[in-house]
């Protein structure tokens, strides 16, 4: 991200610098952060002057797995919850079009891999607001360097067609008002103007989520991560040499013809004082795994990540206060991280209800709560019996908030409240029946 000041322009030569900066300085970064994600890590790069020697390379991806471990504790589907006093249906509508908890998901995954996410809204051509991801190595925000550190403008960089050989780009500028369309010869060539346009929003249409330092949340564990891929890969080259024993052949007068036809007819002629003998490597494996080991139980604990397949977490773990217990670590990251993407969803939110087509309150967005609830195995029957113990004392929807299988609470007490209204016409309606069975029982009479 850049700062200047609200009253500095964006002229053609800023820009190109900020882009030249973004491609020399940033944008290295954020590739390697989605290598790593990926799997494409340094050992793979390894090399041998000597090409008869073995030269595995091997990935354990721990990158990969701390990144989907956060995910899926933060944001699965159903996990975050957006409630209000006012009538917020037709935001919801806006969301669900989107298909919104998908996109917190990945939101939250690329914040997670890159250090940063941003998305992007704008109208399509049914009049829909949208909103979707952009790739963090084609974009960057520039912000004012007061204290409120607002948004002023976002930059767009991409090919229109990946395809396409030319080496000419999009760079697109959005600010409150308008969005200025570039093209630009190479990554860090000259820029010309295309055309200005209008974005229909009432404050630039992007929003941009990061996690703090902008650093991707394995960037802590690369090095372990290296190391550990470096030293598997190196017990697994000396057993690959070793994997046949040598034959050693002592007091015999052997050339090359004759070593054949021993393999070949798999017989040995040795003379009366001659010997043989298989030589096998002494391998240290108990030493190997002891590395191993405290390389992989470093990686969580630097993560602030536990092994949930490891039997030290899985074992023995039987109430929710035990499970959380083991979780204090991560939990105390996540919330970090939580309370930034929170501030972000609140500002996509505060951008749907700016669009001009929509006539809503300017101030309704301050008023929805945004809620994250944790991926936490849980024993559901404690759960219930909390949710009973705690009827009178904590609002319903607070209640149906604390239970996992619920996904959208707002939902679920609509259908209560359709349910308490259908077994209240029911039960009207049975006793106007039996009133009027007995009128006529006593008329007959």
């Amino acid at each position: 991200m850049f700062y200047i000041s609200k009253e500095t322009e964006l002229s053609v030569i800023l820009l190109e610098k900020m882009i030249n900066r973004f491609r020399t300085e940033v944008e290295p970064k954020l590739i390697k952060y989605k290598n790593y994600y990926d799997g494409i890590q340094s050992i793979l790069n390894k090399k041998y002057n000597d090409a008869s020697k073995p030269c595995n390379k091997t990935v354990t991806n721990y990158c990969k797995n701390i990144v989907d471990s956060y995910t899926g504790y933060l944001a699965t589907p159903g996990y975050i919850s957006y409630t209000s006093d006012d009538d917020i249906e037709e935001i919801m509508n806006i969301l669900r079009y989107n298909d919104y908890q998908d996109e917190d998901a990945d939101f939250l995954l690329d914040a997670l891999v890159y250090g940063v996410a941003a998305e992007l809204m704008y109208i399509d051509n049914q009049s829909q607001t949208r909103f979707r991801l952009i790739n963090p190595t084609q974009c960057f925000g520039v912000y004012d360097d007061t204290l409120t550190g607002d948004l002023l403008y976002f930059v767009r960089m991409y090919k229109a067609n990946e395809w396409d050989n030319s080496d000419t780009y999009n760079v697109d500028v959005y600010s409150d008002s308008f969005v200025r369309h570039y093209t630009m010869s190479g990554q860090n060539g000259g820029l010309t103007f295309k055309e200005e346009e209008p974005h229909y929003f009432s404050q630039c249409p992007a929003n941009i989520f990061s996690l703090p330092d902008e650093k991707s949340i394995f960037d802590c564990i690369m090095g372990l991560q290296d190391s550990y891929n470096q030293i598997l890969c190196g017990e697994v080259d000396d057993y690959s040499a070793f994997c046949d024993a040598y034959l050693a052949l002592t007091g015999v007068d052997a050339d090359e013809e004759d070593i054949a036809s021993m393999k070949e007819n798999r017989v040995l002629l040795l003379p009366s004082d001659a010997n043989a003998a298989w030589l096998t490597k002494n391998a240290n494996d108990a030493q190997v795994e002891n590395i191993l080991k405290r390389i992989h139980d470093s990686i969580y604990r630097t993560a602030a990540c536990p092994d949930f397949s490891s039997e030290s977490f899985v074992g023995g773990v039987s109430s929710g206060i035990a499970i959380r217990y083991r979780l204090t670590g991560m939990e105390t990251r996540a919330a970090k991280i939580a309370a930034k993407m929170k501030k972000a969803l609140q500002r996509r939110v505060e951008i749907i209800c700016g669009v001009a087509s929509l006539k809503l309150g300017e101030r309704i967005f301050r008023d929805i709560e945004i809620d994250f609830k944790r991926n936490i195995p849980s024993d559901n029957t404690e759960l219930v019996n909390l949710v009973n113990s705690l009827k009178g004392t904590v609002s319903d929807e607070t209640l149906l908030g604390l239970l996992p299988f619920i996904d959208d609470v707002n939902k679920e007490t609509e259908r209560l409240q359709k349910q308490k209204e259908a077994n209240m016409a029911l039960y009207n309606f049975g006793g106007d029946v039996e009133e009027e069975e007995e009128e006529i029982v006593v008329e007959e009479n």
